[in-house]
């Protein structure tokens, strides 16, 4: 497992995908939500300025937060589940996976690995992305700090955005049983489009992938409160597709 654990982390590192991922989202979204507010605030009359108003509500700092939360439920599953598609498709996109069976590591060990490490990744993400927000909004001069209560929004952001790296991992399944990226990208789309549907209807508490996203917005306008039973259910979710994805790698075939 050691063994695994220090390729796959030397893979990570070298991988041009998680760099791109990486710089992305740590310094893209910050930018963005800048962006919007200060559109927002300037109170014009065009597009951008009339979208941008109907996503940011409040003001200075509290709108600020209520908008990075938005971003976070869909930048912290897009942007990890396209790693983790890379990194268990390109096993059979690039025909490596043949080549695992005469390894002294068991594939299982391989899959845990990858796992482990992308869990990891995703929660140095959504830290770096959470302090690269800080900063942008205090170099932007968003509002005075007094008007929001800092620390508990930015806890409250850090669990929903590694709930949401962790239900990203579940992609490594998809990928795996079909073999490439182009399954696990499309489930990926299908799982967001499902999340946004479920919000929608009123049940997305109960839709593990729409959860984290309805807690990190909790307290909002029209935002049902999250229970833990409903939170319960995402880890949940993870600890099952994780289970049949070092299952499937325990006992796949080569095809």
């Amino acid at each position: 497992m050691k063994r695994a654990l220090a390729v796959e982390q030397l893979k990570l590192r070298r991988s041009m995908v998680v760099v791109v991922t990486t710089v992305f989202v740590v310094l893209f979204i910050p930018l963005l939500c800048v962006g919007f507010v200060a559109i927002a605030k300037s109170g014009g009359a065009g597009a951008a300025a009339l979208k941008a108003q109907a996503m940011v509500v409040g003001e200075g700092w509290e709108a600020y937060m209520g908008l990075l939360g938005q971003m976070v439920s869909v930048a912290m599953f897009i942007g990890p589940g396209m790693v983790v598609t890379w990194a268990f498709g390109r096993e059979h996109s690039d025909r490596t996976f043949p080549s695992l069976f005469a390894l002294p590591v068991s594939r299982r060990s391989i899959a845990a690995a990858k796992l482990v490490v992308l869990a990891g990744w995703g929660l140095a993400l959504i830290v770096l992305l959470l302090l690269g927000s800080v900063v942008a909004g205090l170099l932007a001069g968003v509002g005075p700090l007094d008007d929001v209560d800092l620390v508990p929004r930015l806890a409250r952001l850090g669990l929903a955005g590694f709930l949401t790296a962790l239900l990203a991992l579940t992609i490594g399944f998809v990928a795996s049983v079909g073999r490439g990226y182009l399954p696990a990208l499309g489930a990926m789309i299908l799982l967001t489009v499902m999340a946004q549907i479920s919000v929608l209807f009123g049940t997305g508490g109960w839709f593990p992938y729409a959860t984290p996203g309805l807690y990190a917005l909790a307290g909002a306008e029209g935002i049902p409160e999250v229970s833990a039973l409903q939170m319960l259910l995402v880890p949940a979710t993870v600890g099952i597709v994780a289970w049949l994805t070092l299952r499937w790698w325990e006992r796949a075939e080569v095809v």
